[in-house]
C-alpha cells in the first residue's frame, strides 16, 4: 500500500478517535444527577424546589437577613461565592437536556423555602422563589413526575423489601414480590404508600400498594426523571 494511503488512513483513524473521546467526555460531564441511593436524599425532605440559574440564599427567611451564599450554575458546575462544586453536591435532580434542577426543601415559612445547597457538608439556607409554582411538595412532585415517568427503587434497596400489598399499611396482605421490574406506574399516593401497577420482565402486571417512604422519612422510591 502506498505511503500516502497509509497516512490518510492513519489520519482518519485519529480523527475518529478524537471524535469518540470528545463525545465520551461530553457525555460524562453532562451526566444527569439523580438520587439513585437512599443516602442521596435527606430524611427531612418535605419537597423539592426548582431553582433558577442564578439566585441568592439567606440565613433567615427574609430579605434583610445576611446572605448565606450566592449561587450560579450550568450543566457543568455550581459556582458559589468562594468555590465551585459539582452539580451532584447540590442538586437532588439535574437533567441538563431539560435544563432544570431541583434542590431538597427541608423547611418552609411564608413562601420562603429552606434548601440544602451543599449535600456533602449538609449546609442549608433560605430562598424565596420568583413563583410559588417552583416548589413541589413531595405529594405534588410524585404525582406529577411519577405519573409522567414512572417510579424506580433506589439501587441499594434489597429485593426482599420490594413487596406489593393489598392495602396502604404493613399489616395488609402481601400480594407478591419482584426482583426484575420493567415499569412501576403510579396511580396515586396514600401517605407513605403508593398505589401502583408493576410490570415485571414477563410482562405480568400486578396492582397494589408499595411503600415509597419509610416511617423515619427515608425515601426508597423515586420518579424516573432521567427517562
Amino acid at each position: 500500500m502506498p505511503a500516502c494511503c497509509c497516512m490518510k488512513n492513519l489520519k482518519t483513524i485519529i480523527a475518529c478517535f478524537v471524535i469518540f473521546i470528545s463525545v465520551f467526555c461530553s457525555s460524562a460531564v453532562l451526566a444527569d444527577v439523580m438520587p439513585y441511593y437512599t443516602s442521596s436524599l435527606s430524611k427531612e425532605t418535605i419537597g423539592f424546589l426548582q431553582v433558577p440559574k442564578n439566585f441568592t440564599l439567606y440565613l433567615y427567611p427574609r430579605y434583610d437577613a445576611d446572605e448565606a451564599e450566592t449561587v450560579s450554575w450550568d450543566e457543568y458546575e455550581v459556582r458559589l461565592k468562594n468555590r465551585k462544586i459539582e452539580p451532584a453536591e447540590m442538586f437532588a435532580v439535574q437533567i441538563p437536556q431539560r435544563n432544570y434542577a431541583f434542590c431538597m426543601v427541608v423547611d418552609e415559612q411564608d413562601d420562603w423555602y429552606k434548601i440544602i445547597y451543599d449535600k456533602t457538608n449538609n449546609k442549608s439556607a433560605w430562598i424565596k422563589p420568583a413563583v410559588n409554582e417552583d416548589f413541589f411538595s413531595l405529594k405534588d412532585f410524585y404525582t406529577y413526575y411519577g405519573k409522567e415517568h414512572g417510579l424506580a427503587y433506589m439501587k441499594n434497596i434489597d429485593y426482599r423489601k420490594r413487596g406489593i400489598y393489598s392495602g396502604a399499611y404493613p399489616e395488609s396482605q402481601k400480594l407478591g414480590g419482584f426482583t426484575l421490574i420493567k415499569t412501576i406506574r403510579l396511580n396515586k399516593l396514600s401517605g407513605n404508600w403508593a398505589l401502583v401497577t408493576v410490570v415485571d420482565y414477563d410482562n405480568k402486571p400486578q396492582i397494589g400498594y408499595i411503600k415509597w417512604r419509610e416511617d423515619d422519612g427515608q425515601i426508597v422510591i423515586f420518579p424516573k426523571m432521567d427517562r
